[in-house]
């Protein structure tokens, strides 16, 4: 019952050491993120400029072929029947100057009873066997027969005539689901029109871009040809930028009814691609830009990650330093103040400790004993147990005072001190009250004869030899009185004021016990037994009742 509850005084300081630890890393994060959304702003500002250079890029070629194709289709109405020889100039000079254009074609609609004879002077172009057929692109890629219909749209020219591109005149563009559709809406239209991106015969991926043309006569003059349909086959890599960052992901797609086609025109990923752990830490641009101005609408997605190394190294090595700078001070400030708290709180401590024992033999005093009496008495109203009280006056302790000083007395106070503790139990307390008094709560002894034991062992512990500094040894007796509650009282004056008693009527009765307090094994024993040892150093040997035995010096006996 003697420890001490300063310890608990320790449990507020760490709320304060992780708020400021919370705030560190706020600011070192909020630091960071402005370093980074900085880095951020100007990465994206040069993305999106990158982007729109490229998407005007493509703005420009998809213009360039819708006029090549009006071009084109001008030409074949104002000639209304050129020759073969006049379209192939036309078509070869078109190309030399736009070399982004794989093919200019011409598609005539051929009336079933016209087959024949546009048969007869294919095969005068294109060698014998030359007939109106259909290229199956999905399943196999081959030349398939075409079934009797009414009309049929075959490529009646095309240029640059390539032993390559020779076998798509005759194509019918009727019997090819995707191109079938592109003739529907530019018959509707009026206008150019453009198909999904496909595998040409020849192997490379391209999209055409037709546009209807209406003259009285066609190119091979087949009777009762009405219609005619100038086409621009462009490949998928002419329209990838010359100039990229490579750093940045293209992907431009064909735009339809429902949305965007695959294949895409071109999917380019960047040169320069980030790593894993830029990746998950590191923002992503991404912009899509859609251009429905022309025949060819087309979307184009352009992403770029941001890298560690888009970050400028002044602004992150002025954060880095901020940082560590603060943490530094931090952990600084935190040092002082934990050791300025571990002074407070050892003052605290001892002043705490100071107030409530006694300083010298470190015993709680009179004001820590009543607290604990008191405790005790709640503790029996409560459940009912009771405890005892002993109060112990040292016989003759004033003559210890006058003969050998004080000093030499308050050795002797803090060794009985220190062995009237060592007997009793954990939870006992024993307190000093005044010069040579002390007193014992004994929690839950509740019987006079369970006190007697107890009391003999401490008195016993009392009486045992008290060796001073400069060789006196000293033995004395004590007078003890008991009290008991609730059979003497429930309060802590009228126990200690009754054992008080019981000890002066023990003291008057010369140690034989009287009002209860248990007679001492020694009754007959003198109250203060004083024997002087021989100096350190020299032979000798104490003598039985207190005598020395030595040449020199005499004993001393009883006191």
């Amino acid at each position: 019952m003697d420890s001490d509850e300063g310890p608990q005084l320790r449990r507020g300081d760490n709320p304060l050491y992780a708020v400021l630890l919370v705030a560190w890393m706020l600011f070192s994060v909020s630091l960071f993120a402005l370093v980074l959304r900085g880095a951020w702003e100007d990465i994206r500002s040069e993305f999106h400029a990158d982007a729109e250079a490229d998407i005007e890029l493509v703005r420009d070629r998809l213009r360039t072929n819708d006029a090549l194709l009006s071009g084109f289709a001008a030409f074949l109405d104002v000639l209304g029947a050129p020759t073969q020889e006049q379209i192939a100039g036309f078509a070869s000079r078109l190309l030399g100057e736009h070399p982004h254009i794989y093919m200019l074609e011409v598609v005539e609609k051929v009336p079933a009873r016209a087959r024949d004879s546009f048969e007869q002077a294919l095969a005068e172009r294109a060698g014998p066997g030359a007939r109106i057929g259909s290229f199956n692109y999905q399943d196999g890629r081959r030349w398939q027969a075409v079934a009797e219909k009414a009309a049929y749209f075959p490529v009646s020219f095309l240029w640059p005539a390539t032993p390559e591109s020779l076998p798509v005149l005759g194509l019918d563009l009727d019997s090819v689901p995707h191109l079938r559709d592109a003739l529907i809406r530019a018959e509707a239209s009026r206008g150019a029109v453009s198909t999904r991106p496909f595998a040409l015969i020849e192997g490379p991926l391209a999209y055409v871009v037709m546009k209807r043309t209406d003259t009285a006569h066609s190119v091979l003059r087949p009777a009762g040809a009405d219609q005619r349909y100038a086409l621009l086959v462009v490949k998928a890599d002419a329209m990838v930028p010359d100039r990229r960052n490579a750093r940045t992901a293209h992907v431009l797609r064909m735009l339809g009814e429902t949305g965007p086609q695959d294949p895409p025109l071109y999917a380019m990923l960047a040169t320069q691609p980030a790593s894993a752990v830029e990746r998950r830490t590191l923002p992503k641009f991404t912009l899509n830009v859609e251009d429905f101005s022309t025949s060819q609408p087309v979307r184009l997605t352009v992403t770029r990650q941001l890298r560690f190394s888009d970050i400028r190294s002044e602004p992150l090595l002025l954060a880095i330093g901020l940082a560590v700078g603060t943490l530094a001070v931090l952990v600084l400030y935190l040092s002082r103040h934990r050791a300025a708290v571990a002074r407070d709180r050892d003052h605290l401590q001892r002043a705490t400790h100071g107030a409530l024992h006694d300083p010298l033999t470190g015993l709680p005093n009179r004001r820590l004993f009543y607290d604990r009496v008191e405790q005790a008495s709640a503790h029996w109203r409560r459940t009912g147990e009771g405890f005892a009280l002993f109060f112990v006056d040292l016989d003759r302790f004033k003559e210890v005072n006058d003969r050998y000083g004080h000093e030499v007395g308050d050795a002797v106070l803090r060794t009985v001190a220190e062995r009237m503790r060592g007997s009793m139990r954990e939870t006992d307390t024993v307190a000093r009250i005044a010069g040579d008094e002390f007193v014992v709560l004994l929690p839950g002894v509740t019987e006079h004869a369970a006190a007697e034991p107890v009391a003999a062992k401490l008195l016993a512990a009392v009486a045992q030899p008290v060796e001073s500094r400069d060789g006196l040894v000293l033995q004395l007796t004590a007078s003890l009185g008991v009290s008991v509650c609730p059979e003497h009282g429930i309060e802590p004056e009228e126990l200690i004021r009754h054992a008080d008693m019981a000890m002066y009527d023990d003291k008057r009765a010369g140690g034989a016990g009287s009002h209860g307090t248990p007679p001492r094994p020694l009754a007959k024993a003198p109250r203060l037994r004083v024997i002087r040892k021989l100096a350190r150093g020299t032979g000798g040997s104490v003598m039985p009742g207190g005598r020395k035995k030595a040449s020199r010096g005499r004993g001393h006996g009883t006191g």
